[in-house]
């Protein structure tokens, strides 16, 4: 009993330590830029929140490029407070994808330094011009279950798609990855903000069970030139 109570009680005397330390807590460490021209500069604001019960004392910040600069806004937070890093990141001369990490430390007593990662891709002018003219194919959803069906039924489901790019969007070929599955597409070219049709006929006969089949769409988008379609069905078989 006696060595419950001691257990008991240095637990509760490491939990009060824990709550009155500084607490560093990041609500995101990670911040995608996309596609950008090489020359632009990114800059992004990571929030620090210190979730502690003592001042967390923000120290030394340490980037992997050059190119990439960070600081915080503030470098004492009280308990509850909150600051920005705020982080810069230049493009020229840099090429194709990028990933640069900045790691900052504190007085955080379990987790003393932090990282934050920023990621993108930088094109050339010209690839940047011609990827933001470009078509974009969207998809309303890329999955359809038609749940419990009879083993012989033909079932169907229509996909809906649109052109959300600034280029004329191409489709160009349309695969089912079995001879069960068949597909008509209707707007094979579409103007920017055009909408599009892909009817799939599934037929269920000699199949059984838990059942999925894909469709391949193959177009001129220039970030995605293959999207896949997935159908789903609980094939029953018939009682004779």
């Amino acid at each position: 009993m006696r060595k419950l109570i001691i257990l008991f009680l240095f637990a509760v005397i490491s939990i009060n330590a824990q709550l009155q330390n500084p607490k560093i807590f990041i609500p995101s460490d990670t911040f995608d830029f996309g596609d950008i021209p090489e020359g632009q500069t990114i800059i992004h604001n990571f929030i620090i929140v210190n979730t502690g019960g003592d001042v967390l004392k923000l120290g030394q910040v340490i980037s992997s490029c050059g190119c990439t600069a960070a600081e915080p806004e503030k470098k004492e937070l009280n308990p509850g407070e909150s600051t920005t890093l705020r982080v810069e990141f230049n493009s020229i001369g840099r090429s194709g994808k990028q990933n640069r990490q900045i790691s900052l430390s504190s007085n955080d007593p379990v987790n003393p330094r932090v990282k934050f990662v920023i990621s993108g891709n930088v094109l050339d002018q010209k690839s940047f011009s011609e990827k933001a003219s470009g078509p974009k194919l969207m998809f309303e959803k890329s999955q359809h279950d038609f749940g419990k069906i009879y083993e012989g039924k033909i079932v169907e489901f229509t996909f809906k798609f649109k052109n959300i790019g600034k280029g004329v969007l191409e489709i160009k070929n349309v695969k089912t990855t079995c001879g069960c599955t068949a597909a008509v597409v209707n707007g094979k070219k579409l103007n920017p903000g055009e909408e599009g049709t892909i009817r799939i006929e599934f037929d269920s006969a000699n199949r059984f069970g838990r059942t999925s089949r894909n469709i391949i769409v193959t177009s001129n988008d220039p970030d995605e030139g293959i999207k896949t379609l997935t159908i789903y069905a609980d094939i029953i078989k018939k009682e004779s």
